[in-house]
C-alpha cells in the first residue's frame, strides 16, 4: 500500500468513527446457526444459546403486555430472574403486574408482587396483595423458578417456524452482535407474528423481542414480549430477607 493509499485509509475510518458508524470487523466468525446474512440452523442456536447459560449464572427482564384489540387497557407483567445453575441451583423471581386504563376487576385487583426463592429442589413462594402477605411452600414441578423457562428455549425455538429471516452484524458498546428480524408463520391461535433477536458471538441471545396477536375466547389480544439477558457469569443470587419467614411459616402450618 502506497503512503497515499495508508492516508486515505486512515481519514475513512476516521470519519466513520467521528459518524458513530463502526462497521463490525469480520474477525469473528457468527454464532452457531447464522452466518452474516441468513439463518442457518435455528436449532443449533438455541442449543448454543442453552449450553452456555446452564454453567453460568444470569439475570433475565422481562416485560410482556397484553392490550385486547376491542378495548382501551392493557396488563404490563414485569419479572426478573437471578438464576445460579451452577453447584446447588439457585435461583429468584419476582413478578410485578399492573392493569393502565380501564381494565377487568380481574386485572385490577391482581397481587402487587408475586416472588419466589428455589435453592436445590425447595421452592417458597411469597405473595403480597395490597400488604397481606403470604407464603406457600411449592414442590418442584410448580416451581416457577425454573431454569428451562428463565432461558426462554420454548420461546427461541419459534424461530423454527420463520417464513423470513434477515441477519445484520452490528455493533453494542464495542461488541459484535448478530440482530435476526423474523417473521413467523401463523398458527392456530396466534397471527402477525414477528421475533427480533440481538445474539452475542457465544450464541447467546442477549435480547428477544416478540410482537403477535393471539386468540383468547374472550378475545384477540395484541402480546408483546421484551427479554433481556444480562450479567452472564457475575450475577450473584442470594436469599431473600423474607426467606426464613417462608420457611417458618410454612412449618407452622404444616405441623398444625
Amino acid at each position: 500500500m502506497t503512503r497515499r493509499s495508508r492516508l486515505i485509509a486512515v481519514v475513512v475510518a476516521l470519519l466513520l468513527v467521528g459518524a458513530g458508524c463502526v462497521a463490525p470487523t469480520s474477525q469473528s466468525a457468527p454464532p452457531p446457526g447464522l452466518d452474516d446474512d441468513a439463518v442457518t440452523d435455528a436449532n443449533a442456536l438455541v442449543r448454543a444459546h442453552t449450553t452456555a447459560l446452564e454453567s453460568q449464572s444470569f439475570t433475565a427482564h422481562t416485560t410482556t403486555t397484553s392490550r385486547p384489540t376491542d378495548a382501551e387497557y392493557r396488563v404490563v407483567l414485569n419479572r426478573t430472574w437471578r438464576v445460579d445453575p451452577t453447584g446447588t441451583f439457585r435461583g429468584s423471581v419476582v413478578d410485578t403486574s399492573t392493569a393502565v386504563g380501564d381494565a377487568p376487576e380481574r386485572y385490577a385487583r391482581g397481587p402487587d408482587e408475586r416472588a419466589a426463592w428455589r435453592e436445590g429442589t425447595t421452592t417458597y413462594r411469597r405473595v403480597d396483595r395490597g400488604g397481606n402477605v403470604t407464603y406457600r411452600r411449592v414442590d418442584l414441578f410448580n416451581s416457577s423458578v425454573k431454569l428451562s423457562a428463565a432461558i426462554q428455549r420454548q420461546a427461541l425455538y419459534r424461530l423454527n417456524t420463520r417464513t423470513e429471516a434477515t441477519v445484520t452484524p452490528v455493533l453494542r458498546n464495542g461488541s459484535r452482535r448478530y440482530r435476526i428480524e423474523a417473521r413467523l408463520n401463523d398458527t392456530a391461535v396466534t397471527t402477525n407474528a414477528s421475533m427480533t433477536l440481538l445474539v452475542d458471538t457465544s450464541g447467546v441471545v442477549r435480547t428477544m423481542r416478540t410482537n403477535q396477536t393471539v386468540r383468547y375466547r374472550s378475545g384477540n389480544r395484541v402480546v408483546t414480549r421484551t427479554v433481556r439477558i444480562e450479567d452472564v457469569g457475575t450475577t450473584t443470587v442470594e436469599r431473600p430477607d423474607w426467606y426464613p419467614t417462608a420457611a417458618e411459616a410454612t412449618r407452622t402450618a404444616t405441623d398444625g
